[in-house]
């Protein structure tokens, strides 16, 4: 097994002897590209997904029900994310290995997401009346924010040709949304609970031609699209333990 720096540096080397096109068959040049993704692309298609998804943020005027979390958010960074080598195999003839970017969204951007989601759905359900003039506090304590862009490689060499092929995906770290509540009447707690919401997101598999940029984007749509859907079953949930 090769340490993670040596592995590095391979990829890197990699990357630079592809300015030889002649030297390699076609298949071999989308490899040695595709080994070329990084953490700084990964979080640049980040930033552009959010940029173009950003809409200002009405303030609520909610009085019976309030959102807060126990995550710890990243500041102005979007994502952040770490790219590891492994099962790194380089035999003569015959070379794989899995080179992972994992990226971290800043969890601000779902706890967002289920702000809005919630104070909007709970009103049009009558979480309201629900309550009979108590509020309710929800506290966020889990939340999915995970994904990894994985790249199984694998290359033949014959002679001066490299045939290549890979294996790329998107796979969703799956975490459930875990979500504490208290009821209060004037500042005396009625009622408390956790709800957990199990994640439903589902791994993205590349087809030959597939663009990896556009399926990222299309994920985090996918993405957003979950944590909406999940949050209006927590207030389904909530209003059902009432």
């Amino acid at each position: 097994m090769i340490s993670t720096n040596i592995a590095y540096g391979i990829k890197k080397f990699l990357c630079t002897i592809i300015s030889f096109p002649k030297i390699f068959f076609l298949p071999g040049l989308i490899v040695l590209l595709t080994g070329c993704l990084g953490p700084k692309k990964i979080n640049k298609w980040v930033d552009k997904h959010y940029a173009e998804a950003e809409k200002p943020q009405k303030k609520s005027t909610v009085n019976y029900l309030t959102v807060t979390s126990t995550m710890t958010h990243m500041g102005d960074h979007l994502s952040n994310t770490e790219n590891k080598t492994s099962n790194l195999l380089p035999l003569i003839l015959y070379w794989q290995w899995d080179y992972k970017n994992t990226c971290t969204l800043n969890p601000q951007i779902a706890i967002d997401n289920f702000t809005a989601t919630v104070l909007s759905y709970a009103g049009k359900k009558g979480l309201n009346k629900k309550l009979n003039g108590q509020r309710v506090e929800l506290s966020i304590d889990n939340m999915p924010n995970v994904f990894a862009v994985d790249d199984k490689g694998h290359m033949i060499w014959i002679i001066i040709w490299v045939f290549g092929w890979d294996e790329l995906s998107i796979l969703p770290q799956n975490k459930d949304i875990v979500v504490s509540y208290r009821v209060l009447q004037d500042n005396a707690e009625t009622k408390k609970g956790v709800i957990t919401i199990p994640d439903a997101s589902k791994p993205v598999y590349l087809k030959m031609f597939q663009s990896l940029k556009k399926k990222t984007m299309q994920s985090l749509d996918a993405y957003d699209a979950n944590i909406t859907a999940m949050s209006k079953v927590v207030i389904d949930k909530l209003m059902a333990e009432l």
